[in-house]
């Protein structure tokens, strides 16, 4: 037995087949494109939040280097320079910067080491060296190539007693 296939046979098989071929890679292309862009949004989401979370650091180095700068501004001797309407905005603005600093450093030696530092303990460390460790929190690594004796505090140790004298 032959069997007799004619043209008019093989056309709709092959229109079927290559309409189904044709609906298959459509709906492929979809998906490739589909994840690629879930690709490429992941990608810049992860960038953004990186940027966001060095954004929130600085903004958190910047506090720390105020609250130092303000506390350190007259070296104890505020009451013989300030007035005192700007003694309580000093003190003011010092407590503020502490009660921050206590709600946002989540490492609790860290936080006591600055408040010490603020309590003027004898066992404080120096201002630079909890700068240093703030910048390792806040970096999240440890970073010994740079010393904290190389951050530098105005004036100079020379010109301290001329400009702190009253």
């Amino acid at each position: 037995m032959i069997l007799q296939i004619s043209i008019w046979q093989i056309i709709p098989s092959i229109a079927l087949v290559v309409i189904l071929l044709g609906i298959i890679q459509w709906l492929l292309s979809l998906w490739i494109r589909a994840r690629l862009e879930k690709s490429i949004q992941h990608e810049y989401d992860k960038k953004f939040e990186d940027y966001r979370t060095e954004e929130l650091h600085r903004r958190k180095a910047e506090m720390v280097a105020k609250f130092f700068a303000k506390w350190i501004k007259y070296r104890g001797k505020e009451f013989e320079i300030l007035e005192k309407d700007k003694l309580f905005d000093y003190y003011e603005d010092l407590n503020k910067m502490s009660f921050e600093l206590s709600l946002w450093i989540n490492d609790e030696k860290l936080l006591r080491k600055i408040m010490k530092r603020f309590n003027n303990a004898n066992d404080a460390l120096e201002i630079r060296d909890i700068l240093i460790e703030t910048r390792k929190y806040l970096l999240k690594k440890d970073i010994n190539e740079f010393k904290s004796q190389e951050i530098i505090i105005w004036p100079g140790e020379d010109k301290r007693g001329e400009v702190f004298k009253k």
